[in-house]
């Protein structure tokens, strides 16, 4: 297939291996739309706290914002230690604290592999005291997320671990998050090499079709968009993909209510991309 020599080639090997984890693991497309499930507490105190960090991300996903449920959400967990829906949760905003920071240099990369691996700490404690999707996929995120400057002998130690965790998604709730895994595999594969796409036996429609039945089972949860317009991107469809981010950018984030959030951070990204790939300010209405 033509498409599929242009994947590029400049990915790091933790890419490559994450990749391989995802294929590995038998991962398939189909997604329905859920609520968010937000941590509780029997824990008066605790649930103070959880409700005050639900509410600072409740209308934008933004450093100041996610610092602030951070804050709540390490002191509702002093209070409620052993409660792994409140480590679920502050393993998810580590890893969203970490990723939003600078990655231009050797500092950028360790002062986020703190964030990264306090979140991976986290959600191994989550896992310990119960398996969920959730606590599956913010240990292998922040795992994978951590190890994006080391090695290639540390990248390739933590393939086996990485497998397992998606293994165990695929098996029990492979509709997490919107189609969770169907972002994760298409960010992947527009950053491996195509050698791996050929050894691996992927083909790239077949992950499209993916993020196009996540859209269609969710149309209100803007991101996936946007994964499929990095997509299109990435195998040289250019307008296609600035026709997908003009129709994110038309659209009203608030329109899903419990991700208003989540929909604001990505019309955020799909103006960046639209500017850098158009060399224009905003669409026509």
């Amino acid at each position: 297939m033509e498409n599929r020599e242009m994947l590029r080639k400049d990915a790091s090997v933790g890419t490559v291996l994450l990749f391989v984890a995802l294929v590995l693991s038998g991962w398939s497309s189909g997604v329905e739309a859920r609520e968010p499930a937000r941590p509780t507490s029997d824990n008066p105190e605790a649930q103070a706290l959880l409700d005050r960090a639900w509410a600072a991300l409740d209308e934008e996903l933004t450093l100041p914002r996610i610092d602030e449920a951070i804050r709540c959400l390490e002191k509702a967990l002093a209070q409620d230690p052993e409660n792994p829906e409140i480590l679920v949760e502050l393993a998810d905003e580590y890893y969203q604290r970490g990723e939003q920071m600078p990655s231009g240099s050797g500092e950028d990369f360790r002062a986020r592999a703190a964030y990264f691996l306090k979140g991976l700490e986290t959600a191994e404690k989550a896992l310990q005291i119960r398996e969920s999707a959730a606590a599956h996929y913010w240990v292998a995120a922040n795992l994978a997320a951590s190890c994006e400057d080391r090695g290639r002998l540390r990248q390739a130690m933590i393939f086996p671990r990485l497998n397992a965790h998606i293994n165990w998604i695929e098996a029990n709730d492979r509709h997490y998050k919107y189609g969770a895994i169907a972002r994760f595999w298409s960010r992947v594969v527009t950053r491996i090499p195509a050698v791996v796409v050929r050894m691996v036996g992927e083909d790239p429609d077949r992950i499209f079709a993916a993020l196009e039945e996540a859209i269609q089972s969710e149309p209100r949860f803007l991101d996936n968009y946007v994964y499929q317009a990095e997509f299109l991107h990435h195998m040289g469809r250019r307008e296609e993909a600035l026709e997908v981010l003009g129709h994110v950018l038309r659209m009203d984030p608030d329109a899903f209510p419990e991700e208003r959030a989540y929909n604001r951070y990505a019309q955020e990204k799909a103006l960046r991309y639209w500017k850098t790939w158009s060399g224009k300010e905003v669409p026509e209405r």
